[in-house]
């Protein structure tokens, strides 16, 4: 393959996907909501939830196939057994290269256990890795990443607060911010200890009012 052809095809994984095939992923606000039919998605999860954007494993293999019938991808470590080595969060390091490209993705199952955890492992690895590939990284990004003349421009350290406390509002934690916000969330810089703090004093008011409603 040229360097041209090469460059065409990686290019090409940064396409935007088709509707159809994005997907909802349910967050609910607390780990302990009652389990309920959402509107949505149409799945049965915690409620009230927060709602992600993303791709599916079938969906992102179909992609990494059009662009390279001979994509692969390997553990960074195997254990003592010869299996992939997962580390001491539960998380697995992956090698993935398409089109002679190598570059590392980090997957979990939130801890999870059990074949289809390790499943869900390798899937969210693989789109971690198709990110650094730019696969789906607008779903990653909420913003615009490309200007008026379709030129890339660099992340901006900047937080619509408001935006952010409506889906994050409840969260058990701030952990979702990395979600959200994939590797931007690093350059929020001293507007993330801003948001912490109206994150926790949205959670304290919420907390307030449930315990009102229930007295």
């Amino acid at each position: 393959m040229s360097d041209d052809d090469r460059m065409r095809s990686l290019a090409y994984l940064r396409e935007p996907f088709a509707e159809h095939q994005i997907g909802k992923l349910p967050k609910p606000y607390k780990k302990d909501s009652p389990k309920g039919n959402c509107r949505e998605c149409g799945g049965y999860h915690g409620l009230p939830a927060m709602h992600l954007d993303y791709v599916g494993h079938a969906a992102l293999t179909d992609r990494f196939l059009e662009v390279d019938p001979e994509w692969s991808w390997e553990p960074l470590a195997l254990d003592q057994n010869g299996l992939p080595a997962f580390d001491g969060n539960g998380g697995l390091w992956i090698r993935l290269t398409i089109c002679g490209v190598t570059r590392l993705g980090y997957g979990d199952a939130e801890g999870k256990r059990g074949g289809n955890a390790v499943k869900e492992a390798i899937g969210d690895a693989l789109r971690n890795a198709g990110m650094r590939f730019g696969a789906a990284l607008d779903l990653w990004h909420k913003g615009d990443l490309r200007d008026a003349q379709g030129e890339q421009e660099p992340p901006a350290p900047t937080v619509d607060v408001d935006a952010l406390l409506e889906s994050m509002a409840g969260a058990e934690d701030l952990g979702y911010l990395r979600k959200l916000w994939g590797d931007n969330a690093d350059q929020l810089g001293d507007r993330y200890s801003e948001v912490s703090a109206f994150v926790r004093a949205r959670r304290a008011q919420l907390e307030q009012t449930e315990q009102q409603t229930l007295t």
